[in-house]
């Protein structure tokens, strides 16, 4: 910008609008250029205007420390001349001195001794000013803590908290900010946290709080336990301070707190997200500070065995964890020992130290958000080990903890509860496994060999390993040669189940079925299993013969015709073997596997009745054989059944029933669902959304531990979403969804419009108006293409609210315009006649007003039923249409009213200026016409209001009060208060809590009326 090319006025316009504009480099450039453009005008007071821009442009940026030399140039122009700088502007240069006071302290090159003097000119010309010791002695606090002088330190604190607050306090929240990080410096974690409470409750805010708060809050929060507030603090306060460069020690702050909590990919994510200021040259503190929160986290990689896993690029290329973390180690390590250098002490260098030797506080802290799995020797993705929040992190097993240090009788309890079927046997198998490898890698004894060998076999199994058959079949081989023949049957049907899986062809199953079959028969008489291993060998015959009809008829494309033969069978198999329920080695558990193949089949064939009655009766032949966590899955869906038929007290008590019979499950594949569906259930009743909420979160961290993030892990976060929405928690639930939605947009239509809209509402509630149009607007295109035009409308019409809402006018009639098509092809009258009046309001403020009147008058021809909901929205219209008529005129006679001193002192017009009154000094029967039409229209909406009853009094309060200042305006002031005269005996009469709530508006207005009649 040059002086030729550009005026003084130009000037301004420019500096105006890059402090409007976005923090940064860009905006810090900008301002540098306007200030060398201001100084080429030769007008002082531009040049003090565009010094004080560049000020603030480095203020909130990474390059703080520059903010001295212009600060310098502002202190000779006020030394020249104080005269000079008005009121605001002698405010902003005393303000500016903390700004320079602070930073300072964030460049090691400034000497000490600078840093002093600078304190004494600041007390000097504060005291001249008038103003409190109170900023003077934050700003010695500051000095002192960073150098580390304690005694310095205490005193300062304390003399800066007794002294006066005045117009150069730093603002309440920033005050409380580093009040509550003193506290913290001391050990004290809960004095901390209670100082930031005002700012953390909302009760205290600015431009950077309670961004900065948030951050220094997770720690002390996971320390003290607090571990739902950590949570929700993290979600909010990242959002806030994402992408802004001035609050990067606050992003350090948010990859420290994953790193301690099991959050590593959501650490490295972050990281990610801000590699960019790895390498900038920017204020050293701030780098420091985001370099220790990347420095917890890689060293926390590196020690879950991920080190030469890539990590962000640093320098012009890709690094690995390791390489990053050697790199950034070395760099925090100098930058400290500048500050050190500079300070006289080893504080700062002792700050970085015990940072870095932090150990995680919990094992796993589950957030909500979608997070890039770790893999690596020693990871545990998603924190299944144990979860901090909820989950099921015991190691006891049902009958008591009986776990031995001996091998024997480690091993004895591991096939215990094997026999029992309980879930934490393979756990128990586990340590087995590594204690026989750790003396020699076999086990000597055959029967321990063949059952590590079943244990193995099953992981195989388990995960998928085309190799299981192989495996199963060396099982029933080394179980026969150690002479347990039960145990080989069951490899054998195994081998068989494997067969399936592994594609083998139907004849060859059924050899193989045949075989086991025979092979559990042949059983001795007196084995206390033949029972159990004949009914396992039958039901898999069942499942066996219905997998591979159901192939067949796939396979010449015809229909599922073998249901009702697959119900027969599995009735018969109950009939057969029920008998055997209570026998040694009972067969409950089977029977109950029947009963929920037998639900299915019922719910597919629309009974639902039968199908409840059948989990209802499986669960409870598990709890009667000892075995509650089997009974855990068929009340889950029990729970969903009832759900879906809208019995939802029923379904929240058997979703409850599911979760405490889930006490001993420790597979995220079966504890997921069991969380997912109570969290379904309690989100459909109102008022229980916050414990929604609860169970949506723990069933996405088990969703991730199952490695199903993106399936119905992604649908958890949207119900876990919808639920933080719906108990005013918004920026948890967009930030939760934002990380769900690329997996979410996989789903399906229904469930992409459902979290378009969900998200949508959050950022409208966050007040980003313009995101949440896109996101309906996304959805609006998605919903265009179904059958009922119902959703598409709704979503258009919430794109225009949330268009208007942003300024996008032009935008917002478009999407308008849209739904009014839309509903009107849907026939819904209310939601039609709501669109067009919104559409007359926005021509309204396009300056067309005879268009306003049109949408108003089809409007009303819209609702011309008789419902009460049809009648409010005429009633609505009436009134709205008034408005619209006394609004254009009043902006028709506003100019030439103010000319003439038509208005009186509180904007109303002059009593002897009324239209078509006495006094009137010419022509106004257009005026006076229009005014009549809009009593007349009042009138009609209040007695549409007053028919509706009470709910409607507002609307009819604010109908009133209009029409009485028409009436006024007519020259009718007696008729005017016997209308407000008459509706306030009426509110009185009414006695209710609303109606006490109309009446201060009525008596006022009928106070001004009075007052001017």
């Amino acid at each position: 910008m040059t002086t030729a090319e550009h005026s003084p006025e130009d000037v301004r316009r420019a500096l105006w609008e890059n402090d409007s504009a976005p923090n940064g480099l860009l905006r810090n450039a900008r301002a540098e250029e306007l200030v060398a453009a201001a100084e080429s005008t030769g007008d002082r007071d531009l040049l003090r205007q565009a010094l004080f821009g560049l000020i603030r442009a480095y203020e909130y940026s990474t390059e703080r420390g520059k903010m001295l030399v212009p600060f310098a140039r502002l202190m000779q122009e006020w030394d020249r001349d104080p005269s000079a700088f008005d009121a605001g502007d002698t405010h902003t240069f005393h303000w500016m001195f903390k700004w320079v006071s602070s930073g300072m302290l964030t460049l090691p090159e400034i000497p000490l001794a600078t840093m002093e003097q600078w304190l004494t000119e600041m007390e000097r010309r504060y005291r001249v000013a008038g103003h409190s010791e109170r900023a003077v002695r934050q700003a010695e606090f500051e000095l002192a803590e960073v150098t580390g002088d304690a005694a310095r330190t205490a005193r300062a604190f304390a003399a800066w908290t007794a002294a006066e607050r005045d117009r150069m306090a730093n603002c309440h929240a920033c005050e409380l900010n580093d009040q509550g990080a003193y506290w913290l410096s001391q050990g004290q974690d809960d004095k901390a946290l209670r100082t930031w409470a005002p700012v953390l409750d909302g009760e205290s805010a600015c431009m950077e709080e309670p961004h900065r708060v948030l951050a220094k809050s997770l720690v002390p929060l996971v320390r003290t336990g607090r571990l739902d507030e950590a949570r929700a603090n993290h979600l909010r306060g990242y959002r806030m301070a994402r992408g802004n460069e001035s609050l990067l020690p606050s992003i350090g702050r948010h990859i420290e707190f994953c790193a301690l909590t099991g959050n590593e990919g959501r650490g490295l994510e972050i990281l990610s997200e801000h590699a960019a200021h790895l390498v900038s040259d920017g204020n050293p503190w701030a780098r420091l500070e985001l370099f220790t929160g990347a420095l917890v986290l890689l060293r926390r990689l590196v020690a879950l065995g991920i080190g030469e896993q890539p990590a962000v690029a640093y320098a012009g290329r890709q690094r690995t964890v390791r390489e990053l973390h050697d790199l950034l180690d070395a760099e925090a390590a100098a930058i400290a020992a500048r500050f050190d250098a500079r300070n006289g002490s080893d504080v700062i260098s002792g700050r970085l130290r015990r940072s870095l030797e932090q150990e995680p506080l919990v094992a796993a802290l589950p957030l909500g958000v979608r997070a890039a799995r770790l893999t690596g020797p020693t990871a545990v993705p998603g924190g299944a080990a144990a979860v901090a929040a909820g989950g099921n992190g015991k190691a006891g097993a049902a009958g008591g903890d009986r776990e031995a240090d001996t091998l024997p009788g480690l091993v004895a309890e591991a096939r215990r509860l094997r026999t029992l079927g309980h879930p934490r046997a393979a756990a128990l198998w586990d340590r087995v496994e590594a204690l026989v490898a750790g003396t020699g890698g076999e086990a000597a004894d055959p029967l321990l060999a063949a059952d590590l060998l079943d244990h193995r076999a099953l992981r195989a199994g388990r995960g998928g390993d085309p190799s299981a058959r192989e495996h199963f079949e060396r099982v029933a081989a080394a179980y026969r040669a150690a002479g347990e023949p039960s145990r080989a049957v069951l490899a054998e049907l195994r081998v068989v189940s494997a067969a399936v899986g592994a594609g083998a062809e139907p004849g060859e199953i059924r050899d193989l079925l045949a075989a086991a079959t025979a092979s559990a028969h042949a059983l001795a008489p007196e084995d206390p299993t033949r029972t159990r291993r004949t009914a396992t060998a039958a039901l898999t015959r069942i499942k066996v013969e219905a997998m591979l009809s159901h192939d067949h008829e796939d396979r010449n494309d015809r229909g599922d015709h073998g249901a009702s033969r697959l119900g027969a069978d599995l009735t018969g198999f109950v009939e057969q073997f029920a008998q055997h329920a209570n026998d040694e080695g009972g067969v409950d558990d089977l029977l109950a596997e029947a009963d929920r193949m037998r639900a299915d089949l019922a719910w597919q064939a629309g009974d639902p009745d039968t199908a409840e009655e059948l989990l209802s009766l499986a669960a409870q032949r598990a709890v009667a054989s000892g075995h509650p966590w089997d009974a855990a899955e068929p009340m889950a869906r029990r729970a969903r059944l009832l759900m879906r038929l809208g019995r939802l007290a029923e379904a929240e008590e058997a979703a409850r029933g599911a979760l405490a019979h889930s006490a001993e499950l420790v597979d995220p594949d079966e504890l997921a669902p069991i969380r997912l569906t109570l969290a379904e259930v309690l989100y459909e009743q109102d008022g229980k959304e916050a414990e929604a909420a609860d169970h949506a979160l723990e069933a996405a961290h088990w969703y991730d531990a199952a490695g199903d993030s993106a399936g119905a892990g992604a649908y958890a976060r949207l119900v876990l979403a919808q639920a933080l929405g719906e108990t005013g928690r918004a920026a948890e639930a967009a930030e939760v969804l934002e990380s769900a939605l690329p997996d979410l947009l996989e789903h399906g239509d229904e469930q992409v419009v459902r979290a378009r809209d969900t998200l949508a509402r959050n950022l409208r509630a966050l007040g980003d108006r313009r995101a949440a149009a896109e996101q309906y607007l996304l959805a609006a295109e998605v919903a265009k293409g179904w059958e009922h035009a119902g959703p598409h409308a709704q979503l258009a019409t919430l794109a225009a609210e949330c268009l208007s809402g942003a300024g996008l006018r032009d935008e917002a009639v478009a999407a308008y315009q849209r739904a009014v098509e839309l509903w009107e092809n849907v026939g819904h009258p209310v939601a039609l006649a709501r669109a067009l009046r919104s559409l007359a309001w926005l021509e309204v403020q396009r300056g067309d007003a005879d268009t306003a009147k049109e949408l108003m008058a089809r409007a009303l021809a819209a609702v011309g039923g008789e419902d009460a909901a049809q009648l409010a929205e005429r009633a609505r219209t009436w009134s709205q249409t008034a408005e619209l008529l006394l609004g254009e005129l009043d902006r028709q006679h506003e100019d030439d009213a103010r000319d003439d001193g038509a208005y009186d002192n509180d904007g109303r017009r002059d009593a002897g200026r009324r239209d078509g009154g006495e006094d009137a000094p010419g022509p106004s029967a257009a005026a006076a016409a229009v005014r009549r039409e809009a009593v007349r229209l009042l009138d009609q909406a209040d007695a549409a209001f007053a028919s509706l009853g009470p709910g409607a009094l507002d609307e009819r309060t604010r109908c009133a009060v209009q029409a009485a200042w028409a009436e006024y305006e007519l020259g009718r002031a007696g008729a005017a208060v016997d209308r407000l005269r008459a509706l306030i005996g009426e509110v009185r009469a009414l006695g209710t809590e609303e109606s006490r709530g109309c009446l201060p508006q009525l008596e006022h207005t009928l106070a001004q009326l009075e007052r001017q009649d």
